[in-house]
Formats: structure tokens, sequence, C-alpha cells
């Protein structure tokens, strides 16, 4: 009955994807003249480079298979790197050279992938397009430099809706040289299962037991654990590094009771501190939060963290997600308050006319029936780019160092958060209205039947994955590559 379900819902969200194509038509007016040249140079001052460093870092990491605590206090199966979730964080400073030696221990094959992470081509952990699978059994090195200074992530490229949900993810955090010192600083990793009565993982990762709305649990954690508990002083500021590694679930925060404010977003620096409450942390989205705990309150006094987002997509004993996430108990007042500000960026562009350039790619998501379902043992639906699954695409040709409008649909009546591989870039636009966020991303979510618009100067050569980062939707075929040259 519930695959039936699926059909009909698919069927509906075919038809108001319809409407939303057949109304959605926007009219820009005439088109104006822009200097991308200019739009090429800011984001150039915009990036900077790397501090000179002869250090290379050396890591070791296994992914394995292993028994954790997750919830309801039972021992859950669960992969994980280096026996831990998250796994360790990597940590180094701007400019350095990392060397990470790899080595799989799990049932599948495997790779890693730097989330975020400027990285050479060959090091992006893409099977089939940077890199071989690493088998069971076989070691990989990964080798590079950390060009961008901010709070990243590493996870499988590989069966990702299947090994990012049984725990293989992990926090790389590169340090810039500017960066204030903080009186705590917490690195949070969200994420929800769907475990069973005995706290087992639910084994549904086959293809034909996908949902359209993708995987979303019935647990939420952060760093593993349910509803953790932190310590602080009153007046305390803390730098809070949040990466939402969850398959599906997107999360809104609220800190009661402290100031809470957004200084980077996927690894930037913004060029303003933005309210935590009125942004949504998409799945693969980062933020670093400045946390000033009141001086108004008193020892034993709890500062609850919550995740606001609903999920109309929820069902059965699923989380629609409104909970408590973690808290924090007061201990005391800081002796010494500190007073530095909330870093920002100095130099966000503001690419100034970029909307009214011409598009010079679309990118339209949507989905297709497969009522063959009925009779085999396929999925209950593909999701497409453009009508084609992955490995049916032309592969999109861009120019290093050139400024490219992109634009981005949605006929699936489902969000999708975008997250392209190998460069930043800035939305332009959502639903046809011009916005102007003071932050670049690699991961922005393309919100029900909506449109966004982004501008984005590659400067990495490659193939590079272009995909919904809704692992299940990836899964089923809403992946594309871009490739850019010289």
């Amino acid at each position: 009955m519930k695959l039936v379900r699926q059909l009909l819902t698919l069927i509906h969200l075919r038809k108001l994807s319809f409407l939303s194509v057949t109304v959605g038509i926007i009219c820009y007016g005439p088109i104006v003249s822009a200097d991308k040249d200019i739009f090429v140079k800011d984001y150039d001052l915009f990036l900077g480079s790397a501090p000179s460093s002869n250090e290379v870092r050396q890591f070791e990491l296994t992914a394995t298979s292993t028994e954790l605590v997750i919830g309801n206090g039972k021992a859950t199966n669960v992969w994980a790197y280096n026996g831990q979730i998250p796994g360790p964080v990597l940590r180094v400073k701007q400019g350095e050279m990392i060397s990470i030696s790899f080595k799989n221990e799990l049932p599948q094959a495997t790779t890693i992938h730097w989330h975020g992470v400027r990285v050479p081509n060959d090091m992006d952990g893409v099977p089939g397009v940077t890199q071989k699978p690493v088998a069971p059994g076989e070691t990989f090195q990964y080798r590079f430099k950390a060009l961008d200074s901010g709070t990243y992530w590493f996870h499988p490229h590989m069966r990702s809706h299947e090994q990012v949900e049984r725990g293989l993810y992990g926090v790389l955090i590169v340090e810039s040289p500017t960066d204030p010192v903080y009186d705590q600083e917490w690195v949070w990793v969200l994420d929800d299962w769907l475990l069973d009565e005995d706290g087992a993982i639910d084994e549904s990762f086959s293809k034909r037991a996908l949902d359209t709305g993708g995987r979303l649990g019935n647990l939420l954690s952060v760093n593993g654990k349910e509803q953790p508990a932190y310590t602080a002083r009153s007046g305390e500021r803390v730098r809070i590094r949040i990466i939402n590694s969850s398959n599906a679930r997107n999360y809104s925060l609220s800190f009661k009771g402290s100031d809470a404010k957004i200084f980077a977003v996927d690894g930037n620096i913004t060029g303003q501190p933005l309210d935590v409450d009125n942004f949504v942390i998409a799945p693969g989205n980062r933020i670093d939060i400045d946390l000033t705990i009141s001086n108004n309150l008193n020892a034993s006094e709890l500062v609850e963290v919550s995740n606001t987002f609903f999920h109309r997509e929820a069902e059965d004993d699923v989380h629609e997600g409104p909970a408590i996430l973690a808290t924090i108990r007061i201990s005391g007042k800081a002796d010494d308050l500190k007073k530095f500000p909330i870093p920002v960026h100095s130099r966000i562009p503001s690419w100034e006319g970029a909307l009214e350039t011409p598009v010079d790619f679309t990118y339209h998501f949507d989905t297709k029936i497969n009522l063959g379902v009925l009779w085999n043992s396929g999925p209950g639906a593909y999701f497409e780019i453009n009508g084609k699954q992955y490995g049916e695409h032309e592969v999109t040709q861009l120019k290093k160092h050139e400024f490219y409008h992109l634009r981005f649909t949605n006929g699936t009546g489902l969000y999708h958060p975008i997250h392209i591989h190998g460069m930043f870039y800035k939305v332009l636009s959502r639903d046809g209205v011009e916005v102007n966020e003071p932050f670049y991303r690699d991961t922005a979510l393309l919100d029900y039947d909506s449109s966004i618009e982004v501008g984005v100067v590659p400067v990495d050569t490659g193939k590079w994955m272009l995909h919904c980062h809704l692992l299940e939707h990836s899964a089923l075929g809403m992946m594309t590559l871009v490739e850019v040259t010289e």
C-alpha cells in the first residue's frame, strides 16, 4: 500500500510541477551590460591566496564496521571512520599539505569525497570519474593543500545513501591565521537515524525501498548522541561549527536564551552576521555560529538548542522535525568577557548586474514515474536533470576563470539541495526575485516547485559532479557533470 501511495503522490506532484512551470514564467526585461571580467577579478580577490607552508599533516583513516550506542541505550552496528561517529576531526592550518592514508575494511567498495574542499580533481573521491573505487581491503592515498580556511566535512561518494546513513562521515577544519580565540569551540555534526525497535539501523537501502522524499529518521543526533548536554559560563563566547550530514533532513536552529549569529556558510566567512533562526541548513551545508551566552543566566539554567524545521514528508514514526537537539547548562560566570567583533569578510563581491546577464545553462530537476515497479523490482520513480539520469547527460563545458550564470528549476514538488563539487557559488535570485546573499556557498536549497539562479567562477580544472545532495535522489539519477578546462 505504501508503494501505491507513493506512486499516487508522484502523479500528484507531476501535476503540481506542470502548473508551477506553466504559471512560473518570468520576464526579466531587456538584458543590460555587465562586466563579467570584473566579476572574475572580484572573485579572485575574495578567494585570496593560501599562506605559504612546508608543513605536511599526516592522518590515517579506516572505514570499518563497529558497534556504538546511538539511541535507546542499545548498541547499534554502524560503519564508521576509525571506529567513531562522527569520524575524527582532522584539524590543519590554511596553507598546509594534508596527507591521508585511507584503508577500506567495509564489505563494500567506497571512496572519500572532501565536501566543499577545493582539491585537485583526482582527489575529489567520485568513483568512475576522479578515481577507481577503493575495494574492500584496499588502500588509497589522498593528498591536497588546504587552500581555504573554514569548516568542511568528508564522506563516501559511493552508495552514499547507505554508507553515509550507516555513519561514515567526519570533519575537516582548516584554521585561518586570523581566527579569533573563543572561550570554547564545539563541533556539532547533525544527523537523523532510522532505527527499529531494537535500536538497529533500518536496512531498507534497496532502490525499490527508497522514499521519494528521501530517508528521514526517527532519532535526531548531535555527534551520534541524542540530546547531548554541554556546559558553558554566562558571558562566554562559543564558536560552534555545525555540519548537516543527514541524508535528507533540513534544520533551522533556535538558541533559546542566548544570542547566536552565523558568520560563516559552507566554510566561507560572511560579509555580515546572519540571524541563525532564519537560515535553513540543508543536507551538506555547514554554518559557523558565534554564540554569546547571556549574562542574565544563572548557574544550572539551561539553553535549549532546538530544530524548528517541519518536514511535511514525514510519516509513520518518522520525526517531523521540531525537537530539542542539545542543551547547554550554565556553570557560573565568565571572568573575562571577550569583546572582539564577530568575524566578517570585507571583500564579498556584490556582482551587481549579474542577474541581468544571459543564463548560460539551465538545469531542470524532475521525476520520471517507473510504472514497471508494479511488476519488477525497480524503484517507483527516477530523478532526472533535464530529462536524463546520471550517465545519460552530455558534460557541461566551462572555461576556467570565466563567469557563468546558471539557473535551476524544480518540477518535482520536493526539495533538492544543489551541491557543485570543486567550486563556490553565489545565489543571485530565488523564484525570479533578486537576492544578495553576503556569502558564497557550495550547497543551496532548491525549494518546493521553485527556482534559483546562481553565479559561479570556476578556478579549478577537471570534471566535477553537480547533483542533488538529498542522497536518495542522487542514488536514483539526479546527478550530472561539469568539466572545467583552461
